[in-house]
């Protein structure tokens, strides 16, 4: 083994350039290996973290069954029945995921201090279906109505290193779904970590009578802990068999079960608020990328390698001349080899170290732990061990396989099959490179397009800013006012939901023609459509006075008025008697994941308009009329948090994913074209090595630099056509199977084809004519004379 670090030491002396970009491409690929293995770990690793998580299942009433608009959402008689209905049944939980942050306080030494949370309503057995690992207090508190479950970081935030069990939490606006307005702690939870569907949010019992005879408003998920997975198709049937599903009015509906592991995949396109859900093809495309980028690495490892033939052969021969074999040279050659390998993955556990402390990959949600990931760590390790051996065995065996009496001559190294090889080994990376440019520069263009599409209302100028339920109520006209009078303040609207910022609202549908039309339910103030800037196509505006008619004045939106042949006046809603009183034109309210929806606006409801839009003049400045909002908030109510947020913002949290994704394929895609040109550098230097002879022939002959120069890049532009030719249908594939998640997506550009072909070729012709410049500018006598 000392044998062998001195030869590891001595090619480091030697060969300083090119083991040193060997190590730093190899570096580099581990790192983005191991953080790519990470993130597809933390998605793949969803809910996993459950004790129970493999029985653990949700119920749905899939919409191909007659689930329609209600899905995954459920009245609570059907989940009362659900959770009644079979004996494998062990434990069971409503959730009603549409409780929005509500405004509560704490007194802190005689000091009120306002929160804002969301607070998630449910069963107490909530705790017995999920993993609660309790840190303080009571793990079955919630069978007490007054206590609630907090995570340890909001403890630690609201109450420092104080025990919270047993402190208060005043309700300053009513929990729908509950009747209490002071809660006490019962209890402390270690938050859940980021990959779960159960948010880090205050847990509380629902009111045991509230919505229990209501069979048409569905607002809750449904959980069940089984006695085995084995046993959902068993409580599926038994419940369909046996339940009367016209009670919902829907008789050929069933329920189905989900386990916990599908929901977050099967829920990529539903609301985000209310179900977290991931991209498998994305998910599959980042593995891909991490496969690439080692594979590019390793590639890389075994030019370079074969690279530095030329400087070593003469010693290796020398050794076989006095004796050596075949058999332990290259033994210590692939040592050798493992040992750089195994080095370049210690410095990318450095590196990664540096990175998590400079917090650089927070655009990845898995982030960079890596004390909670050993056996991966451990698994990278062995995959150096690995990457090192096989890298190394062809090298081995082609720097040990030429006679010294050959090696004198100075004729070795250009054998046909040898070139093929390495040919091939180029050829791939870049195949490999052009499809990573094309599928980074269409992520990028769809981030783009969705940013800059036009969402049919104008959301320039506006300050969204979310109220609490009782300053709505008892403040609306005053805060209204107090901001009006702020000169760049054009005006001040209200809705019930946050428009623009999410893909799903309230849902409801029309029973017309034997169909259900589905819509979504949006409260507004009379001045909503002129503060947004939306158009109105048919009909008239909503006025002040619609506000205290009595008869539900509504504005519907263009498309489902074309689509189902609506007209102005009195129209069955279900549930009530509604006055269209005009059309609008169709704004994008929702991602362009979906398609168009249906909207129906509607004025005078007798519930909290929360969010305000307040639009501001042209050039004002954004900053003086935000501390304008905040402090006329504060005059009214110095206890609470406001938040104001403007759509630029609002677009960014909507479209995190694909933002974090388009983020990490560019810069992985980067690593691997620029470990792929440094493989170009290492095969350019090989080639340059053994025909300096040729070249000093060549500029006898009369040729010049330029001549030499353009032979060699010839030689790699051919190449490169060849690999784009494979390359460019692979990538095409690839970005249109991804963009399918799009209901509105870029067209497929040709020009973004042609850039990716440019930008290799030319990154390439610069790395050839840079390296070929020496040899091609050296004396042809002195290179003659040393060949």
């Amino acid at each position: 083994m000392k044998t062998h670090l001195q030869n590891f030491r001595s090619l480091f002396k030697k060969f300083r350039m090119a083991t040193f970009l060997n190590v730093v491409g190899l570096s580099i690929a581990f790192a983005a290996f191991i953080v790519i293995v990470m993130q597809v770990k933390y998605e793949y690793g969803f809910d996993r973290f459950h004790t129970n998580s493999e029985r653990i299942f949700r119920v749905d009433l899939p919409a191909n069954s007659g689930g329609g608009v209600f899905d995954v959402i459920l009245p609570r008689p059907l989940v009362e029945t659900v959770l009644q209905s079979s004996p494998h049944i062990e434990a069971g939980t409503l959730v009603n995921p549409f409780n929005s942050q509500v405004y509560f306080s704490v007194m802190d030494h005689g000091e009120k201090r306002g929160f804002k949370e969301q607070i998630v309503t449910a069963h107490a057995e909530v705790t017995k279906v999920f993993s609660f690992r309790i840190i303080q207090g009571e793990e079955h508190c919630l069978h007490d109505p007054e206590k609630v479950l907090i995570p340890q970081s909001l403890a630690e935030k609201i109450f420092g290193k104080e025990s919270a069990v047993g402190r208060h939490l005043l309700m300053e606006e009513p929990v729908w779904t509950k009747e209490k307005t002071e809660l006490v702690v019962g209890a402390v939870y270690k938050d859940f970590p980021g990959n779960s569907q159960l948010g880090n949010v205050i847990y509380t019992a629902i009111d045991p009578a509230f919505a229990m005879d209501n069979w048409q408003a569905s607002n809750f998920l449904c959980f069940l802990l089984l006695d085995t997975p084995e046993s959902a198709l068993l409580v599926e049937e038994t419940f369909n068999r046996n339940f009367d599903f016209t009670k919902i009015g829907k008789e050929e509906a069933q329920i189905q079960l989900t386990p916990l592991h599908d929901v977050y995949f099967e829920s990529a396109h539903r609301d985000q608020r209310i179900l977290r859900g991931g991209n498998q093809e994305s998910i599959l495309l980042l593995l891909g990328i991490g496969l690439l980028v080692i594979i590019i690495a390793a590639i890389n490892f075994t030019n370079f390698s074969t690279a530095l033939a030329p400087g070593r052969v003469k010693s290796i021969n020398t050794q076989k001349v006095l004796g050596s074999s075949d058999k332990v040279l290259r033994m210590s050659l692939i040592i050798e080899a493992v040992l750089i390998s195994f080095f370049s993955w210690f410095l990318a556990i450095l590196l990664l170290g540096f990175l998590r402390q400079t917090h650089l990959f927070t655009f990845t949600e898995a982030g960079i732990d890596l004390v909670n990931n050993i056996p991966l760590l451990a698994g990278t390790a062995l995959l150096s061990l690995v990457i090192g051996l096989l890298a190394g065995l062809y090298p081995a065996r082609y720097m040990t396989s030429f006679s010294p009496a050959l090696v004198l001559k100075g004729n070795f190294g250009l054998t046909p099959k040898g070139r093929q090889f390495r040919t091939v080994l180029i050829g791939f990376q870049f195949t490999v490179s052009v499809v990573l440019i094309i599928a980074s520069s269409f992520v990028h263009i769809q981030r783009k397009f969705m940013q800059e599409f036009q969402v049919g209302f104008d959301k320039d100028q506006i300050a969204v800013v979310e109220l609490s339920g009782s300053l709505y109520v008892e403040h609306r006209e005053t805060l209204a006012n107090k901001w009006k009078s702020y000169p760049g303040v054009e005006d001040v609207a209200f809705s019930s939901e946050k428009v623009g910022g999410q893909d799903t609202y309230s849902t409801s549908g029309i029973d017309m023609n034997d169909i259900t039309i589905p819509y979504y339910s949006i409260a507004v103030s009379p001045n909503f459509f002129s503060v947004m800037g939306i158009p109105i196509v048919e009909g008239r505006d909503l006025s002040l006075a619609d506000e205290k008619s009595s008869g539900m004045p509504m504005i519907l939106n263009k498309q489902m008025r074309d689509k189902y042949g609506l007209e102005l006046g009195l129209m069955d809603f279900r549930f009530f008697m509604g006055n269209i009183i005009g059309f609008s034109e169709d704004p994008k309210l929702t991602s362009l994941r979906l398609q168009d929806a249906n909207y129906v606006f509607m004025t005078g409801v007798p519930y909290p308009l929360q969010i305000s839009y307040v639009r501001l003049s042209a050039g004002t400045d954004h900053f003086a009329a935000v501390d304008h909002i905040r402090k006329s908030v504060a005059e009214v109510d110095p206890a609470y948090p406001v938040h104001i947020e403007f759509y630029d913002q609002i677009f960014n949290q909507l479209y995190q994913k694909e933002d974090k994704l388009s983020r990490i394929i560019s810069l992985f895609s980067a690593l691997a074209i620029l470990i792929s040109i440094v493989g170009v550098f290492g095969l350019v230097m090989f080639e340059t090595q053994y025909r300096k002879k040729e070249i000093g022939i060549r500029k006898v002959m009369g040729a010049g630099i330029r001549d030499i120069l353009v032979m060699f890049n010839k030689i790699y532009l051919h190449m490169i056509c060849l690999c784009f030719v494979v390359a460019a249908p692979i990538a095409y594939v690839c970005i249109r199977k991804w963009l399918e998640n799009f209901a509105f997506k870029t067209p497929i550009y040709w020009w973004v084809f042609v850039m990716a072909f440019i930008l290799v070729a030319t990154i390439t012709m610069l790395t050839v004519t840079f390296q070929n410049w020496k040899a091609a500018s050296a004396n042809p006598v002195k290179s003659l004379k040393s060949e």
